[in-house]
């Protein structure tokens, strides 16, 4: 057995993506980018119907496979067989990862969503980073194309993950149709946030596939429901090769697929968390010592001095307000990730933030 100790010893030096603790409940939770904002009754009400219609001692129907691809086909404007849809879109970028092949060259922007980064080096993938712009988290244009062209692949998160933008559409056609010999995955977790999506693109160009979730606008982090939008001959495969037969349990196909039928609900709640990302952006924005960055997502991207951030970190724990600690990275100084959460959770951030800039003051 020393090949597979040796093989273990090998993955355990790799990076991981490490969920954050919830503290046992203690402490407002604004570190994972979960919806907040939308009622717990919602999700309630579909559980419980959910319940009353399924019987767990058999595996999951084809009929609620099919009414969940029915209800992202009305959702997305988009034909069923250009979706794939499984447990999480974690789940879907890394069973496509595992099918490419280790050694081949992917082009990323950092910083971006590590998972994708830890999978690709699981997989033995060779990355290839270009970072943002620092003043304003936007594409270098020039080393971007450069380094892409030499690749197989090209991962965009946009809205991107943990800084929150959403890349310009017009450089985004760009590279989509001045790359159409490279695989270009695109992470739309946070879309429905932001202005527009790529979606609808994959009937039109057969190079890029976007990711998509209901763990984060539709508020089903629990459920684990993600999908893909691709061209119809990597769906097919993808669905009936790729995947696990069972790739959803039957809660999570009718918890998802109602929850879609009541997307318009969703979307009420969506321009609630809009307005208060603006109201924290703007107050934050009036603290020195604090550089804040405008979202097309539901959190905000900070930077700040080294001694302002242990500050802060002190200051949210003593509040009890857990938010994503960033620390250091990609030359950018003192970063921290806040979920946009209700009214009264951002209150309590912001609170906490300010007394850490009234005591800089003294």
């Amino acid at each position: 057995m020393k090949w597979l100790s040796g093989r273990l010893e090998h993955l355990s030096r790799l990076d991981y993506y490490s969920k954050p603790t919830d503290n046992g409940g203690r402490y407002v939770r604004l570190d994972s980018n979960e919806n907040l904002m939308l009622d717990r009754k919602f999700t309630l009400e579909i559980i419980a119907k959910a319940i009353k219609d399924v019987d767990l001692r058999f595996y999951p129907k084809q009929e609620y496979e099919d009414f969940l691809y029915r209800q992202l086909k009305k959702y997305l404007g988009i034909e069923e067989n250009y979706i794939a849809a499984g447990s999480g879109s974690d789940q879907i970028i890394d069973l496509l990862l595992s099918i490419i092949g280790p050694g081949k060259r992917v082009t990323v922007l950092t910083p971006t969503f590590s998972y994708f980064l830890n999978r690709c080096e699981l997989h033995g993938l060779k990355l290839e980073s270009v970072p943002l712009r620092r003043e304003n988290n936007t594409i270098c244009e020039s080393d971007f194309f450069k380094l892409a062209k030499q690749s197989e692949i090209v991962y965009i998160c946009s809205p991107n993950n943990p800084t929150g933008n959403q890349f310009d559409k017009e450089l985004m056609m760009d590279m989509i149709t001045s790359l159409q010999n490279k695989l270009i995955l695109i992470d739309e977790a946070y879309v429905e946030f932001a202005d527009y999506s790529l979606a609808s693109s994959v009937t039109k160009y057969e190079n890029i596939v976007v990711f998509r979730t209901l763990s984060k606008a539709f508020g089903l982090a629990g459920a684990r429901v993600g999908y893909m939008v691709a061209n119809e001959n990597l769906v097919r495969v993808f669905r009936s090769r790729i995947q696990l037969p069972y790739s959803l349990g039957t809660l999570s196909l009718r918890i998802a697929s109602m929850a879609l039928v009541r997307s318009n609900q969703v979307r009420k709640t969506i321009e609630r968390i809009k307005r208060e990302r603006e109201k924290i952006f703007e107050n934050l924005s009036k603290i020195n010592g604090i550089k804040v960055f405008k979202s097309d997502s539901n959190f905000l991207f900070l930077e700040c001095c080294e001694l302002y951030y242990q500050n802060i970190v002190k200051q949210l724990h003593r509040a009890r307000v857990s938010v994503r600690m960033l620390g250091n990275i990609d030359g950018r100084a003192g970063c921290l990730r806040v979920t946009v959460g209700t009214r009264e959770m951002n209150a309590r951030f912001l609170k906490a933030i300010e007394i850490v800039s009234d005591h800089n003051k003294i």
